[in-house]
């Protein structure tokens, strides 16, 4: 038989030139090692994160659990409140102080006491902590225990207007123009006035509450809307629509009016969502400052601890927010603003990651009305105090924030007319609200039973309050008012 010789498939060729083949597996391990790095990273840096910030919220716990160890302190004796540096111990079943510092865990805490008057103690409750081996961390939260035992305490069941300044064509040229905003610091009152001819804002000297004295004025542009006062500087929201914030090198209140003192910042489209929209309101934790708006992001963070003078575009905003605030405070990592929307009258704003703020929680206030806007608000131990427009529903309300992200309505009180503005007195739980009541619209609230806040009185300031500041280390309640022949207002205790 004939031998039949097989053809021989033909090899196809390879598709990796000769030499490629390593380079490639070179550039895959590669690829693929750098994948693994980004994700271990973000995996790594995620619970870093996480646990910095529950470690901070910890540490706001603890500080804030200093400010009322203070208070029980207090409460046992003003002579208790000695000046100083101090620990805390619970070991008697009640709060005492104890050497310089006391530590939990990793935290060590201290409360610093300094006299700011005879009836009046300025508390600093430091906590400070190892976030990493390369970083510490610190909180401090301030607040002001007076002597409210005291036989030299006004008595707020018989509040009287103690003293007021006539703003004229004479010496602010212009005596037609309402006030509107009102802030006070180092027994100085801010005040704020509607812009319309001569100057829109004024600093007086009220050290003697009987005798006003103004140490200095100037224009501005647009109406201040609101105003917050950080060491030598005056924050002003404004209506003006290329200088929303303002602010104000107040240092030397009689140069105030002079060039360079005022510098301002924009909100555009670019840098905030809107051109156009005026500010609403202020609030300061001393490093921070928190702007609500009426239209594009509703809610702001400047960083003025950087450069307080100029602190330049938002660090931090979000336009999540059905309306904005009408009124907002802040404590500790958390901005609490009194609002119009109908299912959320008070926001809860997460301001931990000052860059990407967050609504942490929201409380609807239907008691009796749910259409009925927030419009003031207040806080002070671990309780917020709301202020609504009048309806059936009760006007004020008092809110538990001892777990902020988790408000609970605690008592509420009717007051028939809207509550426009709220000031508090921390010492003796008293808050004062200015309202649309025709015959009384100043009004004094012992809130000392969250439960069943009760009127302890009111006064008549002829239907003219706009806003308000309680003053502690003096004990009044200073008022800016639409009356054109008492734009400022001091209110004492009898």
């Amino acid at each position: 038989m004939r031998a039949v010789r097989l053809r021989s498939i033909a090899k196809a060729p390879s598709p990796i030139k000769p030499g490629s083949s390593a380079v490639e597996v070179l550039l895959a391990s590669a690829l693929f090692a750098l994948m693994v790095t980004v994700f271990v990273g973000a995996y790594i840096f995620g619970r870093e994160s996480s646990a910095l910030s529950g470690t901070r919220n910890r540490a706001n716990l603890l500080a804030e659990e200093g400010l009322e160890a203070a208070r029980s302190i207090r409460d046992s004796g003003f002579a208790n409140l000695i000046d100083g540096n101090h620990g805390l111990s619970q070991a008697t079943g009640t709060w005492a102080f104890t050497g310089l510092t006391d530590t939990f865990d990793v935290f060590t805490r201290q409360v610093s006491i300094s006299t700011i008057s005879p009836e009046v103690k300025q508390i600093i409750s430091t906590v400070s902590w190892q976030q990493t081996p390369q970083r510490s961390g610190q909180i401090s939260l301030a607040s002001r225990l007076a002597n409210w035992r005291s036989p030299a305490a006004g008595n707020w069941a018989f509040p009287i207007l103690d003293a007021f300044f006539n703003l004229t064509v004479a010496n602010s040229g212009n005596n037609t123009a309402n006030g509107l905003s009102i802030a006070y610091a180092n027994q100085k009152a801010y005040l704020g006035r509607v812009n319309g001819g001569g100057r829109e804002f004024f600093i007086f000297n009220v050290a003697d509450p009987n005798n006003p004295i103004l140490l200095g004025q100037r224009h501005l542009n647009g109406s201040p809307n609101d105003i917050v006062v950080n060491d030598n500087f005056a924050y002003i929201g404004s209506t003006d629509n290329a200088s929303e914030l303002q602010i104000l090198d107040i240092s030397d209140p009689a140069t105030i009016a002079n060039a360079g003192k005022l510098t301002t910042v924009d909100l555009t489209a670019a840098n905030s969502g809107n051109a156009t929209a005026d500010a609403i309101a202020l609030a300061t934790d001393g490093s921070y400052l928190y702007m609500t708006r009426n239209g594009g992001s509703e809610f702001l963070i400047f960083d003025i601890q950087t450069n307080p003078a100029n602190p330049g575009n938002p660090v931090g905003q979000t336009n999540a927010l059905v309306g904005a605030p009408n009124d907002i405070v802040v404590n500790g990592n958390y901005v609490f603003g009194a609002s119009a929307n109908d299912a959320a009258e008070l926001y809860v704003i997460n301001v931990t990651n000052k860059t990407a703020p967050v609504i942490g929680a929201s409380l609807n206030l239907n008691s009796g009305n749910n259409g009925a806007n927030g419009l003031a608000i207040a806080f002070a131990n671990n309780f917020v105090y709301l202020g609504r427009a009048a309806s059936v529903a009760p006007e004020f309300y008092v809110i538990n924030a001892s777990n902020p992200l988790a408000p609970s309505l605690t008592g509420t009180l009717e007051l028939g007319a809207n509550v426009n503005g709220l000031a508090f007195d921390p010492a003796k739980n008293y808050a004062f609200a200015i309202t649309a009541d025709t015959a009384n619209d100043f009004k004094v609230i012992n809130a000392s039973v969250p439960a069943t806040p009760v009127l302890l009185s009111q006064l008549n300031l002829n239907n003219s309050p706009v806003d308000e500041a309680y003053a502690p280390d003096i004990d009044r309640v200073l008022v800016t008012s639409s009356d054109n022949n008492q734009e400022l207002q001091i209110i004492a205790p009898q």
